[in-house]
């Protein structure tokens, strides 16, 4: 009995202890989340919160940058970091986050390798590097993370798609709800943000060098309704534009992107059926003037026979290369060619141009080229009004035309006129193997049958040297007559005439 009261007595003094005096680890640990409330040192002078908006993640001005240390607690579930390197950053976040840590904004940090991977960032939901000069995103977000707001602008990062490309770095985010990626140089779009059923708010703006066709394709995912695009008017994207033998990158508004989803609709309805032409929208910017939409249809290597018709509306370039059309009085009859004025045709079967006379593109085009097809004639007059103007440019080259004497009276002289519009002039040939237009000569071609009139010259050439022969022979006669007092032969034996007396 005594000594089960012994144990008994050490078991109450051992629980009375504990309680009066807790374990030095389990303080510490307090200790280091959360400054105790008995501190006798003067608190630092709070920084102010700032409330989180549509498309703002947690952040704070460079005003609030600790200058004792990298990192600071700016409040119990929030830390601010100014000007660190990648092995800075990690140390600090050691020492500031806790396990309540859920706001962090780093301010100008420099990493060529963001890890986006590491356990510290699992339990943020509002995350925020920005003004910094990142080089790239590698890692993957942890799962089960809880962030909702992601800022990565204005960091100088051309892509956040990371290494390797399998992996995809918003998978795991199925919280996220804002993405500011602005004021980047980014040229790939974050395509699996659209592969979810979640509401999302981009803001991508400042990244003039995105593909449309990723814009295109995250606006067409789920019928667009869940992506949202803030500061959409200051958002551009770059057209790719290929249009036979030039290629172009337009940068547009993505607001364009719905006039080109209308345009692709008209687009099917071009005629023939089924020919799949290409359509693409530019916009058009004249002087003192509202900028304007306008299309480029691209119908070329498609088979066609004849022109297409039914055009889009404000159709202004077409190009039917590499086809088997033969004429183009289509552009004269169908009204949907009325504001068309680049028209590529080569490498056709097209034999004259005279069908154009009096159309709308004859007289407003700024290219018109036509080269490798089977003009058998040139006809200055439909074009001189047009190349006399400034602002037009036609290609003529590897055309073997029929060369005659008005090929070299008119034809030629023109080309060396309008040297300045047609660009390969002397590439315009004549058939029959008699070399370039520009350098036929008169007496290949000029060729005309002679009648008597060509001998006329030699007819009065000859009366006018018989007449002084006769001149001559009479004035001898006389002189020997009055010299010698008798008469030449063939005068002697002349017979005497009436007006012989006039001599005498």
């Amino acid at each position: 009995m005594r000594t089960a009261g012994r144990v008994r007595l050490v078991v109450w003094v051992a629980i009375a202890y504990l309680m009066a005096f807790p374990p030095l680890t389990e303080t510490r640990m307090e200790e280091s989340m959360e400054p105790h409330p008995t501190s006798t040192e003067k608190p630092e002078t709070e920084a102010p919160r700032i409330e989180l908006k549509m498309g703002k993640c947690f952040h704070m001005s460079r005003e609030h940058c600790p200058t004792d240390q990298r990192c600071k607690r700016v409040d119990p579930v929030s830390v601010f970091c100014c000007d660190v390197d990648s092995f800075r950053l990690r140390e600090a976040l050691a020492i500031t986050m806790t396990q309540n840590t859920t706001n962090l904004h780093v301010l100008n940090a420099t990493i060529k390798e963001l890890d986006v991977s590491q356990s510290t960032f699992r339990r943020l939901t509002s995350m925020a590097l920005t003004d910094g000069n990142i080089g790239k995103i590698v890692g993957q977000f942890p799962k089960y993370s809880s962030i909702a707001c992601l800022n990565i602008s204005n960091n100088n990062l051309s892509s956040i798609t990371p290494q390797p490309p399998g992996q995809r770095p918003f998978a795991y985010l199925f919280t996220l709800s804002i993405l500011d990626a602005s004021a980047n140089n980014l040229t790939e779009f974050p395509l699996s943000l659209v592969q979810s059923n979640r509401k999302i708010h981009v803001d991508l703006s400042g990244n003039n060098y995105l593909p449309c066709k990723h814009f295109q394709k995250a606006m067409e995912a789920n019928n667009g309704s869940l992506l949202q695009f803030l500061n959409h008017e200051n958002t551009y994207c770059a057209l790719d534009l290929r249009f036979n033998w030039f290629q172009n990158v337009q940068i547009v508004q993505i607001d364009h992107l719905q006039v080109q989803k209308d345009l692709n609709k008209s687009c099917q309805d071009i005629k023939p059926a089924n020919i799949n032409c290409t359509c693409t929208t530019m916009l058009e910017l004249v002087l003192h003037r509202e900028a304007t939409y306008v299309v480029a249809v691209d119908c070329s290597q498609r088979g066609l026979t004849q022109l297409p018709t039914g055009l889009p509306n404000n159709t202004v370039n077409l190009n039917v290369s590499y086809n088997n059309i033969t004429s183009l009085q289509a552009i004269a009859d169908d009204a949907s060619y009325d504001h068309l004025r680049w028209l590529i045709a080569d490498h056709n079967d097209i034999g004259s141009i005279v069908e154009l006379e009096g159309s709308k593109f004859i007289d407003n085009f700024r290219l018109f080229s036509i080269t490798h097809n089977k003009l058998r004639s040139i006809h200055p007059y439909v074009l001189s009004n047009r190349l006399e103007t400034a602002g037009a440019t036609m290609l003529i080259a590897e055309n073997h035309i029929h060369c005659d004497c008005n090929t070299e009276k008119v034809v030629k002289p023109w080309l060396l006129e309008h040297n300045t519009a047609l660009l390969d002039y002397k590439d315009l040939w004549c058939d029959n193997n008699m070399g370039p237009v520009v350098e036929l000569k008169e007496f290949q071609v000029c060729h005309t049958p002679r009648d008597w009139t060509d001998y006329i010259y030699y007819i009065i050439g000859l009366e006018a040297l018989v007449l002084a022969l006769l001149i001559s022979k009479v004035s001898y006669d006389y002189w020997v007559f009055k010299t010698a007092g008798y008469l030449p032969w063939p005068a002697n034996k002349m017979p005497r005439l009436p007006c012989d007396w006039l001599c005498e």
